[in-house]
């Protein structure tokens, strides 16, 4: 059973369930305290152990009930006492078919599938191999060879040796699909995962949004686990002296207690303007949404969205969801025609004010600008004042500068310029924004 609870954590670790190592060593002592003769009490002992949220627990329910479906208690006990009682007898498969005996045979299908390591199954292309392997390491050949010596012969016992050995099959596979479903779930998952991650955002369809809002939501998770610090540094670096002689004038001048000098870690100020047309619209949704979710680790966040003129959406992404939000910013500003020199305009005479050395510019846009005036002019003064200007472009490079591409005006005020339309761009750009925020601290 400790092989079958392990199948058991890496199935829940799969669903997403986060199950650390002292957890794993609290529930193999809880399972062996409770038995497994209980099966409600195990499940409710092991939920306490291991489920820490509601969301966990009802993932925990289903994985449970789904991975023992196989594992009825009843059946396996029944099993064990069949098996102890035949230890003179033969005890193969083809004897255990003939018998009927299907407890024994639910017992040896399990054995077998442990011999064989089905639990690694992780793609459904391996569900015809896992079960033939499985098969084999009960003997079926065997079976298969006594089927045919039998041949057309074997009149009312032939043809019940040929319906429990489908019977068998049937089992099998279905025993194959349901680890499949299980531990192969993760592995599904990533693979999901990992395209949508590569797929450029203009092409995604509306069905994959909610997937890939939780993907941004993780990888937001990450970032914030692996950037976030103490926002003062302590017992690090120089010794402070004039800090820690003041601190032991009460002990007559001996130092018992040290005070060392502390650097501040700052939080980045952002402005982010998106351009809010054509197909630009599906990465500057997740560029905001990934902004708002850092919310942590950023210490203000303005948002301004354009096509035809530039408005102020910070609000909007405040207060709703980033697919809400969205919604109404293309209201407001959405299908029109693009004019970058009259959205940068509005935010030079409205906002430049508002840019100081702290505060880091992301412009996403493809900087087609329908031929009319850039007025790179106002982006250089925006340039001038801030800390670092990101222009993030969702075309391929060999395209800027092309057509009605303004990118070659532009690009002399960008201290950093990326092709930016999947989410894996995106990642490494807030990264970057993170990581440049510390190394300035």
């Amino acid at each position: 059973m400790e092989h079958t609870f392990t199948n058991f954590l890496s199935a829940l670790r799969g669903a997403e369930i986060r199950v650390s190592v002292a957890e794993t060593l609290d529930a193999m002592k809880t399972a062996a305290l409770m038995g497994w003769s209980d099966r409600q009490g195990l499940h409710d002992a092991l939920a306490m152990a291991l489920a820490k949220t509601p969301d966990e627990k009802a993932g925990f329910t289903r994985i449970f009930d789904e991975f023992f479906a196989f594992e009825s208690f009843h059946d396996r006990r029944e099993a064990r006492i069949l098996d102890e009682s035949r230890q003179s007898e033969d005890g193969d498969l083809l004897a255990m078919l003939r018998a009927d005996d299907r407890a024994g045979l639910v017992l040896a299908m399990q054995e077998a599938a442990i011999e064989v390591g089905v639990e690694n199954i992780r793609f459904f292309t391996q569900r015809g191999l896992y079960t033939q392997r499985v098969l084999q390491q009960m003997g079926v050949e065997g079976v298969d060879s006594q089927i045919q010596a039998m041949g057309g012969q074997g009149g009312s016992a032939g043809q019940a040796l040929r319906e429990s050995r489908a019977w068998l099959f049937e089992q099998v596979r279905n025993y194959v699909e349901h680890q499949l479903s299980l531990q192969g779930a993760a592995t599904s998952r990533e693979l999901r995962e990992d395209r949508l991650r590569r797929s450029r955002l203009g092409n995604l369809d509306r069905r994959d949004r909610e997937q890939m809002r939780r993907i941004v939501e993780k990888i937001c998770r990450r970032l914030v686990t692996l950037h976030s610090r103490r926002r003062k540094m302590k017992n690090r670096g120089q010794l402070d002296i004039r800090r820690t002689m003041r601190r032991n004038y009460g002990h007559d001048g001996v130092l018992f207690e040290l005070e060392w000098k502390k650097r501040k870690l700052d939080r980045p100020r952002v402005m982010a303007i998106c351009d809010v047309s054509g197909s630009v619209a599906s990465v500057a949704r997740f560029l905001l949404q990934f902004l708002y979710e850092l919310h942590e680790l950023l210490r203000d966040i303005r948002s301004f969205a354009f096509s035809g003129h530039l408005i102020e959406v910070s609000e909007y992404f405040k207060e709703n969801i980033a697919d809400m939000a969205a919604e109404k910013v293309m209201q407001k500003v959405g299908y029109m025609p693009t004019d970058y020199g009259e959205s940068f305009t509005n935010f030079y005479e409205n906002f430049l004010a508002d840019i100081d050395r702290n505060t880091t510019i992301i412009i996403l846009g493809d900087a087609r600008s329908n031929n009319t005036n850039p007025k790179a002019g106002y982006l250089k003064q925006m340039h001038e004042r801030c800390k670092r200007l990101i222009w993030l472009n969702p075309e391929p490079p060999p395209l800027w500068g092309t057509g009605d591409s303004e990118m070659r005006r532009y690009r002399p005020y960008c201290d950093l310029l990326h092709e930016c339309n999947t989410l894996n761009h995106l990642e490494r750009v807030v990264n970057d924004l993170l990581e440049t925020a510390q190394k300035a601290a």
